[in-house]
């Protein structure tokens, strides 16, 4: 009696085991919320721009205003960054952010800054890196910087789903040129 009991067991345990093998067979899976590694993107920069411009506005700063051709930049930045899994201001090519500044020949500035960061298997990638960077004395630095009126944010996925970004940091030279072409 026992021996049947134990088979009838054994073989509902193996049929639900089979069943699970079955439903996570990559073949029938379907692909992961990264999948297209550039999907909402854009969006989540705005978000970071919003929450660093909310951040200034809490602490009596004026908001960055946004340039396309340093978004564009930190985007470059972040695709590097994704690509390596590198973390930092550097390149291979032993570039830093100045000097990615210079080749983009953006023009009219005085001083720069960076910030970069990544994060993965948060609810919210984003809060987690501009909390990041709110703790750490050098980027929070650079977010409340008065000399900053000008900002470009960008982010990439890695395959992993990790999320990169980078914030480039623009003072003009007189605090009215427009940097935002």
């Amino acid at each position: 009696m026992k021996t049947r009991h134990f088979q009838k067991y054994f073989y509902a345990l193996c049929v639900l085991l089979l069943s699970v093998l079955l439903a996570s067979n990559p073949a029938h899976s379907e692909p992961p919320p990264f999948a297209n590694l550039n999907a909402g993107l854009e969006e989540t920069e705005a978000y970071l721009h919003q929450s660093i411009n909310r951040i200034r506005g809490q602490h009596g700063l004026p908001s960055l205003k946004d340039s396309p051709t340093l978004r564009q930049i930190a985007r470059d930045h972040s695709r590097y960054m994704a690509r390596s899994g590198y973390l930092g201001h550097g390149n291979g090519g032993g570039r830093d952010f100045r000097s990615r500044i210079e080749r983009a020949k953006v023009k009219g500035w005085r001083v720069v800054g960076e910030n970069v960061g990544r994060s993965f298997g948060y609810r919210n990638n984003a809060d987690e890196i501009v909390s990041g960077w709110m703790e750490s004395e050098p980027h929070r630095k650079n977010i409340l910087s008065r000399k900053f009126d000008t900002t470009g944010i960008g982010t990439a996925l890695a395959e992993d789903g990790t999320l990169y970004a980078t914030q480039v940091f623009l003072g003009s030279a007189d605090h009215t040129s427009d940097m935002t072409k």
